[in-house]
């Protein structure tokens, strides 16, 4: 589907949204609300904000954003900009998780939210000229294979350039944060609690979980951590949870007492005491106040 606002790529009725690899122009963004409301999406997104300022929020913290920046959004981050006050230019790129994700080496692509990025602010890039002229030579090739090609072969065309405008990314954001591409035996450790924590929080809350599948001691997890995060184990597993109470309350319109359960407390009441020892709130109090 083209037209002159926007260009929908691979589209497919089946996958949710029917969008499972989009270029969005400026013009289709700003022509309704979507972007100012805080919403949870099952797409991932990137947001390229070629001109301009503004605000913009990543579950719940706040990001100040100027021209030439890349917004990395991945999916089931709550999320929106601020209004504009000025003149802005943003063009966003959309896609599936399954578009992407086609092996376990695809996990090493930017998009896949664990603990880290929260913690260390990893989702906004300052490009420069090098890296602009970059991603818009993948942003040309990608129009030029829309028009000329088709099938299959334009779908894999698709493919291998949403890679590489990822790994450019990936490249931008270990330069920034002087990761290295290997990571040693301490950084893998860490990686591999985000991991697992991302896909065990909502059952499992004890460190002694974690510390028996990495096969390692208390210890030596919470050394690593508190270096890596200046917080506890247990902190980052609590913020986690409180993360995801979050993002359902303002998200979301499930009731406090699905929400508890999805979270795999006993009773409704437990998850209230919970949330308002780590947060200050009561669920209710948040999802109407909505205080950052």
């Amino acid at each position: 589907m083209s037209s002159k606002n926007q260009v929908v790529f691979h589209e497919s009725r089946s996958l949710g949204k029917g969008l499972p690899f989009a270029i969005v122009e400026p013009s289709v963004l700003m022509a309704n609300n979507d972007i100012f409301e805080p919403s949870l999406r099952d797409f991932h997104v990137i947001f390229w904000f070629k001109k301009g300022t503004g605000k913009y929020y990543i579950d719940f913290e706040e990001y100040e954003i100027s021209a030439n920046s890349i917004i990395l959004v991945s999916k089931d981050n709550l999320h929106y900009f601020e209004p504009f006050t000025e003149s802005c230019e943003l063009q966003s790129i959309v896609f599936k998780p399954d578009f992407i994700y086609r092996n376990d080496m695809d996990l090493k692509h930017l998009f896949h939210f664990d603990a880290g990025c929260y913690y260390e602010g990893k989702q906004i890039l300052k490009l420069n000229a090098t890296d602009i002229d970059f991603f818009e030579t993948i942003s040309k090739q990608m129009l030029n294979v829309f028009h000329q090609w088709e099938g299959q072969e334009r779908e894999e065309a698709f493919y291998h350039l949403l890679c590489l405008f990822l790994l450019q990314s990936s490249k931008i954001q270990n330069n920034l944060h002087e990761s290295r591409i290997e990571p040693n035996k301490k950084e893998e450790m860490i990686l591999r609690f985000n991991q697992l924590l991302e896909d065990h929080y909502k059952t499992e809350i004890k460190v002694e979980f974690y510390v028996e599948k990495l096969g390692t001691t208390v210890k030596t997890l919470s050394r690593l951590v508190k270096q890596q995060y200046n917080v506890s184990t247990k902190s980052v597993i609590d913020e986690r949870r409180s993360l995801e109470i979050k993002r359902l309350l303002r998200g979301t319109t499930m009731p406090v007492k699905e929400i508890a359960y999805d979270l795999s407390f006993d009773e409704p009441t437990n998850m209230v005491k919970y949330f308002k020892k780590h947060t200050g709130f009561t669920p209710n109090g948040f999802r109407k106040s909505f205080v950052y």
